[in-house]
């Protein structure tokens, strides 16, 4: 089936390796068909005047997936799907997903789920305005690649049969909390407010000369006592102006408002740990020390925190369907006479 349409539905790992038991009887031959139904890997009976019409390639409880609906699903697949594999890995991986999609239909139909003729009249005119708004020109292709559009039509009816039942089974099932949703936010605070500003001061040290380790020791030194001078009240500015080595100390060591990311993520880190008022300790690069103080921050507004709260609760949900998801076609899977002849 078409990826577009399984939102939750991820490929599987693996093909089933073996039939977990013997598969059920074939359906009757249609009468007058001209030929018969033959399972894969088994020399039909072939009399004169018969042709082989048709093959079994999976069973999935009581009913069959033939060839010809593998080969229509591929074909609807490659409409929509881009960077599909080939040959018999496409197929396969799509085989794979008529098997689940089976299983969702068939558990569809055991809650008597079912769609209306109006609701599949607009998710049929909904595919016909993707595909260019031409129906005539879509049958026609669609016939030509060997779909039928009864094929089309069936199809989309049991995806809305199986998203009904993946809503009542799984999705509507699946909650998140608000104390999940904060202690997500904030786990990942950074990201939440990366396009927030902040303003900054600094007080460079250098190690002059790089190469001598007095020079290095020196400098510490005097990073430590800038720190302790303004643990005791000193004003960041002046200090700046008396001993930075930075172009900033002609103004107080301001930096201005700064971006995330603007600064080297070695002192951006440890700034943006701090409350406004805030100093850093000394933080050594190539050059030397820097003592760093953070003057303001731009916080998250009402509006924009109920917009962080709303994309996080929707991840989360999200992540809990796909998980319960998982669970539910695992469980319908155990519980199936699942056999792949392909």
């Amino acid at each position: 089936m078409r990826a577009a349409r399984y939102g939750l539905i991820g490929i599987l790992a693996a093909l089933l390796g073996a039939c977990r038991a013997a598969a059920p009887p074939l359906p009757p031959i249609p009468a007058n068909s001209g030929g018969v139904m033959v399972r894969a890997g088994e020399a039909p009976p072939v009399r004169d005047g018969q042709a082989v019409i048709d093959r079994v390639v999976a069973v999935v409880n009581d009913e069959v997936i033939m060839m010809s609906e593998l080969q229509e699903a591929v074909i609807l697949y490659q409409r929509e799907a881009r960077g599909a594999p080939e040959g018999s890995d496409l197929e396969r991986m799509v085989l794979n997903r008529l098997v689940d999609h089976r299983l969702q239909v068939q558990e569809a139909r055991r809650e008597k789920i079912e769609i209306g003729d109006d609701e599949l009249r607009n998710v049929v005119d909904d595919f016909v305005r993707r595909n260019g708004n031409d129906r005539a020109k879509i049958e026609t292709q669609l016939r030509a690649q060997g779909v039928t559009w009864e094929a089309l039509r069936r199809e989309l009816r049991e995806q809305l049969l199986a998203q009904r039942v993946r809503s009542r089974k799984v999705v509507r099932r699946a909650t998140v909390t608000e104390n999940e949703v904060s202690a997500y936010l904030a786990e990942n605070r950074e990201r939440f407010e990366s396009g927030l500003r902040y303003h900054a001061r600094h007080i460079a040290i250098t190690a002059d000369p790089p190469s001598s380790p007095a020079a290095w020791d020196q400098a510490k030194r005097d990073a430590d006592a800038i720190v302790a001078a303004l643990a005791g009240g000193a004003d960041f500015a002046e200090l700046a102006r008396a001993r930075s080595k930075d172009p900033s100390a002609a103004t107080g060591g301001d930096l201005g408002w700064l971006a995330r990311g603007e600064l080297d993520a070695a002192f951006e880190g440890p700034l943006l740990r701090l409350a406004p008022g805030q100093v850093t300790a000394p933080i050594r690069s190539s050059a030397g020390y820097h003592v760093f103080k953070l003057e303001e921050r731009e916080e998250m507004t009402p509006e924009r925190l109920a917009e962080a709260r709303q994309q996080v609760r929707d991840l989360l949900l999200q992540k809990k369907a796909q998980e319960r998801f998982d669970e539910w076609l695992e469980g319908l899977r155990r519980r199936a006479l699942i056999a792949i002849r392909l």
